[in-house]
């Protein structure tokens, strides 16, 4: 744990400056962790070859540059374009014919690549530079909220075969705090003029509903790991895992943020 807390502490200042400069900084970042986090994924199912390499890194960056260039409507088109290049990858390699392959780089491709990059159209979007910061609320607060309140208080297991060490009062525990500090960020930012009083409302409801989509993103790569047989996904960072284990409820957090940011902004224009 100590590690834990060191390597994300050195990780934080980071983390702080990509976000607030946003852009091609921002979206850089957020192409390297898909990159690193889809071929995590690829290796979970087995030996990465250096075509899956390359379409990788190839698909995950055109993705990004349209996703900035074009926003969502760049989504479509490139997944479309990535399952046909993987399924005419498994046609032209003959020694490999598990059609199980193809289909385990599309849903890393989605999973991992697209859900990622909401994260960039969070901060891109109106009053994003203080909204893309809930979504790390949610995720990392509700995580580090849920361990020390399941230290305290937890009686019983949240999901004891996927993952044996959260308790259903960490869980809830986790989600409190995360939502009390979603909501004491939104009073800061109130304090200081740079948003309305009704959006603390707004910023509290966010984190509230993230948090709990993060400790199913969480709960789900679980299941990915337990399914494979591997206690991580990689060793990118001490203590944390690989990319994928680090981000794992940011990939269900961030989408749901972004929608819900739309949804607000659509409720106020109506």
């Amino acid at each position: 744990m100590k590690i834990r807390i060191i390597s994300g502490l050195v990780g934080l200042p980071f983390l702080a400056f990509v976000l607030i400069m946003g852009g091609p900084w921002l979206l850089g970042c957020i192409a390297a962790v898909a990159a690193i986090g889809v071929v995590e994924f690829y290796r979970a199912f087995g030996p990465v070859t250096k075509a899956m390499y390359a379409l990788n890194i190839i698909s995950v960056s055109a993705y990004m540059i349209l996703i900035a260039l074009f926003g969502v409507s760049a989504a479509f088109a490139v997944t479309i374009i990535f399952l046909v290049a993987t399924m005419a990858h498994n046609v032209l390699t003959h020694k490999d014919r598990d059609i199980s392959r193809p289909m385990v780089m599309v849903f890393g491709f989605i999973y991992i690549a697209v859900t990622l990059s909401t994260v960039f159209l969070v901060r891109e979007s109106a009053g994003g530079i203080y909204a893309v910061w809930l979504i790390f609320i949610a995720a990392w607060g509700c995580d580090t909220g849920a361990y020390f309140s399941g230290m305290l208080f937890g009686r019983r297991k949240l999901a004891p075969v996927l993952s044996p060490k959260k308790t259903v009062e960490g869980a809830i525990g986790g989600t409190i705090i995360a939502t009390a500090l979603g909501a004491g960020f939104g009073l800061v930012l109130y304090n200081l003029g740079e948003i309305e009083a009704n959006s603390i409302i707004m910023y509290a409801t966010i984190t509230f509903i993230c948090s709990i989509a993060g400790q199913f993103g969480d709960l789900a790569a679980s299941a990915i790991k337990r399914q494979r047989g591997i206690k991580d996904f990689g060793n990118l960072m001490p203590g944390h895992g690989g990319a994928l284990d680090r981000f794992d409820s940011i990939i269900f957090a961030a989408p749901i943020a972004y929608l819900m940011l739309m949804l607000f902004e659509a409720g106020s224009v109506l």
